[in-house]
């Protein structure tokens, strides 16, 4: 019996010293509750560790335990939990982020061993940069969360926020640790095909199925064009990465040397990858770039994952937080996809009595297939919506998740459903819409623009005004549009209807009928100025300069042919019925006119090679160009039939592009000519834009004055430079201050010929002087050069413009000073 007993002594000591610890959980961010991807978890007081995977879990299986589990990373609070006894327990963390400082380096004699790894992975680029395959294909799976935090008191305690707070208690999930609450506004699900072709650059998202629920969501089929994973691209190859229309550098990139320092942590195994584990950190904090860590290859030399964020000091407005957390994997050609990206944005309160936004986006990935090119018409629309994108069931989704939706992102999905049901939200969401696009939805019709319900000027007085349209509720073929508006003092009704057929939407193909009455303003005509809203409607309030009623009947055909390449064909009939005191020589009996119609021909082609595209309800819409510049060639042949009464002929070319620099900023620049043929009065002349206003614009030159030159050919430069912070960056204390240098130069050459100068009377048949337009020499250009600040207290921008020729002219001045207000990141 004693043998018995000291053998089962004997054997549960063997189990005992055999017992094997289990010890798993998940570390999140405590502010978002996102997950922490790459975060160390060591037991303490042994060796025994690992890093969480990108989803923020970990599992430690070990033969001793101790007695406490600590868990840390760059940017967060380390923290450390007790460990129980028991053989298998779960403990979860939630890390609190922590301002970011950088050290002081110290380096022994030598140059740091980080230096010769990012020298070797930088001129790796182009091998391992998926620009470089022919083609690929990838199926993606696109999740999106906004959130409004930072719930301040004062904000809590507004009567339109009280309607939400009794519900927003009530979702336990919807914390973090300290109890601070967050506010879902949206949620969407998106599940897409990617294709990329090289040689030309092109890119198409297929939308195959998507789940939007947001307040104030009405239409899925805008919405869901942009929450796939095209506007989700995230790539480290590239020397420079646009995010919020800012460009920020590569810790790879050209020239890493200028941007960045680095340290050497460690050798860690990632997977089946022995990789060097390097810290990042801006040289000057204040610059456009990341702090963080990489993972790079031992083996070759590229890029396993990375863990980055652009700090709050970073010269940016509203942005707390930008992190960017990345898995890459090699295609069987050679060069890196994304297997998964997570990115956060914060953005903090604009004043303490507001409420901040977080932004989460996640995208998974897997490789379909790579350097098998669909042919260049495929790419045709940028986005394209399958028929039945909005038609799913719930098993579908859950089947289609890489992972299940946590109970934070379930109790999301609820607090968004519930939202969308309170009216003061409702109107609060659709208000804020009314005022960003201009229209209010209301079933079938949208009620709009705004800016057509009220203006004042000295020809109208008081102006009121209403307009509609039809929307896709109504239908995704017709497109219905109007407006009408009457002057108390000039008595005259002012409209615009317009019936639009769409014949093919896949290649944007459109026929349009629009008649139109309206007050123009030489030089100021609405059609030039339709892209500059703000600038029109300050142009049309007070006093305008030399007005007169414009008639206009048109008839417009659009067709894109291939992908960025739109034509457009028509006619136009018009009429100028000047309200100030204008009188033209009529070329043949050199008798007094003082009103004309002009019956046009118009054709034009407009070229954007990689220009991104969308369709918003039944309006064609732009998002911009990437790397290309935008071309547009225009020509209009007037005729003397069908009422018309002047032969001309004019043709126009017009060139923008956007320049990534790199330290020096962006510049932009736009390229104008034109050329007129004929006799004919000076409003059918180019009259260049000036801008007598206290108000800086880019739509005009800022120190030439309103109706002071025309030309029958022209030729202009204008060339705009945002420095970012550039130089300011580096001075002790501007830098605080996060103003940015910006720079213009502004050049035009022009001419008029003989016979458009004779047709204009110096006097009036009844003797009085007429006014008419400045002659630009053709051999001297007019140049005004401009310096300013930007972002002064975020919002406010000051130009210092000289106008350096043609200083003869009346009421000429050498030196402006030109504000704005602009919100800008």
């Amino acid at each position: 019996m004693l043998r018995s007993f000291l053998l089962g002594v004997i054997l549960l000591f063997s189990l005992s010293a055999q017992a094997q610890f289990i010890i798993k959980g998940k570390v999140t961010d405590a502010e978002t509750g996102d997950p922490i991807a790459f975060a160390n978890v060591l037991i303490q007081g042994t060796t025994i560790g690992m890093t969480t995977d990108f989803e923020g879990n970990y599992l430690i299986e070990s033969k001793s335990l101790g007695d406490s589990l600590k868990v840390s990373y760059l940017g967060y609070l380390a923290q450390s939990k007790p460990l129980g006894k028991q053989e298998e327990q779960t403990v979860n963390f939630q890390l609190w982020p922590t301002s970011f400082e950088l050290g002081t380096f110290v380096f022994e004699a030598g140059e740091n061993p980080a230096f010769e790894i990012i020298r070797r992975a930088s001129s790796k680029r182009k091998e391992f940069d998926k620009r470089s395959l022919e083609a690929y294909e990838t199926r993606n799976y696109t999740k999106i969360e906004l959130d409004v935090d930072n719930l301040s008191e004062d904000f809590r305690q507004r009567k339109s926020v009280k309607a939400v707070t009794a519900v927003l208690d009530s979702i336990r999930q919807l914390t973090n640790d300290e109890g601070e609450k967050i506010l879902p506004v949206f949620f969407s699900e998106t599940l897409s095909t990617f294709y990329f072709r090289n040689s030309p650059d092109l890119k198409k998202e297929i939308i195959e199925k998507t789940k939007v629920t947001g307040v104030g969501i009405t239409d899925g089929s805008t919405t869901s064009q942009i929450t796939g994973s095209v506007f989700q691209e995230y790539n480290f190859y590239k020397n420079w990465l646009r995010i919020l229309e800012k460009d920020f550098v590569s810790p790879i990139a050209d020239g890493w040397k200028t941007y960045y320092d680095y340290d050497l942590m460690d050798s860690v195994l990632v997977g089946q990858d022995s990789c060097y584990r390097l810290q990042v950190y801006p040289r000057r904090e204040q610059d456009l770039a990341f702090t963080g860590t990489i993972w790079i290859k031992k083996e070759d030399y590229s890029l396993k994952q990375v863990d980055l964020t652009i700090p709050k000091a970073a010269n940016l407005n509203f942005v707390e937080r930008i992190k960017i957390q990345q898995e890459l994997i090699a295609t069987d050609a050679g060069p890196l996809l994304p297997a998964k990206t997570r990115v956060l944005v914060k953005i903090g309160q604009v004043t303490e009595k507001t409420a901040g936004l977080l932004a989460k986006f996640y995208t998974t990935s897997d490789v379909i297939r790579v350097n098998e090119p669909m042919p260049t018409s495929f790419f045709n629309q940028a986005v394209e919506l399958k028929p039945d994108f909005n038609q799913y069931t719930a098993d579908f989704w859950r089947s289609t998740r890489p992972d299940p939706l946590t109970e934070e992102e379930l109790a999301v999905l609820q607090m968004v459903d519930t939202l969308k049901k309170i009216p003061i939200i409702r109107f609060y969401s659709e208000g804020l819409k009314f005022f960003a696009t201009g229209y209010l939805p209301v079933r079938k019709v949208d009620l709009g623009p705004w800016t057509e319900f009220g203006n004042y000027n000295n020809v109208e007085g008081l102006r009121l005004g209403f307009g509609l349209r039809s929307n896709f509720k109504f239908s995704n073929k017709w497109l219905l549009e109007g407006y009408g508006a009457y002057g108390l003092v000039d008595q005259r009704w002012k409209y615009k209807a317009a019936l639009t057929r769409i014949l093919d939407r896949t290649r944007w193909t459109t026929l349009q009928l629009r008649t139109s009455r309206e007050l123009d303003q030489v030089g100021l005509e609405m059609e030039n100025l339709e892209g500059n809203s703000v600038f029109l409607a300050a142009s049309r309030f007070g006093t305008l300069r030399r007005p007169f009623v414009s008639t206009n009947h048109r008839l417009t055909f659009q067709r894109e042919f291939f992908k960025g390449f739109l034509l457009t064909t028509g006619f136009n009939l018009a009429e100028f019925d000047p309200l100030f005191n204008f009188y033209y020589l009529e070329k043949d009996t050199r008798e007094f006119k003082n009103r004309f119609e002009t019956t046009e021909f118009r054709a034009g082609i407009r070229y954007g090679r990689d220009e991104v595209i969308i369709i918003n309800d039944n309006v064609r819409a732009s998002l911009g160009s990437n790397r290309w510049p935008i071309v547009e060639l225009n020509y209009a042949q007037g005729m003397d039939f069908l009422g018309g009464d002047i032969r001309y002929t004019k043709l126009n070319f017009y060139l923008y592009q956007r320049l990534t620099m790199g330290i020096f900023g962006v510049g932009r620049y736009e390229l104008d000519a034109g050329k007129i043929w004929g006799e004919v009065p000076y409003p059918v002349l180019k009259n260049h834009l000036g801008n007598e206003t206290f108000f800086y614009t880019t739509a005009a030159f800022n120190t030439m004055n309103f109706n002071e030159f025309a030309s029958d050919q022209f030729i202009s430069l204008r060339y705009r430079q945002s420095f970012e912070g550039f130089l300011l960056n580096s001075l002790p204390l501007i830098k605080k201050l996060k103003w940015r240098m910006v720079g213009s130069a502004n050049v035009l050459m022009g001419s008029v010929r003989d016979e458009n100068v004779a047709n204009v009377p110096v006097f009036d048949p009844l003797g009085v002087p007429l006014r008419s337009f400045g002659r630009l020499d053709p051999s001297k250009p007019y140049v005004e050069l401009g310096y300013g600040i930007e972002n002064i207290f975020k919002f406010f921008r000051v130009d210092f413009f000289h106008r350096m020729t043609y200083m003869d002219q009346p009421e000429a001045k050498p030196f402006h000073v030109k504000v704005s207000a602009q919100i800008i990141l």
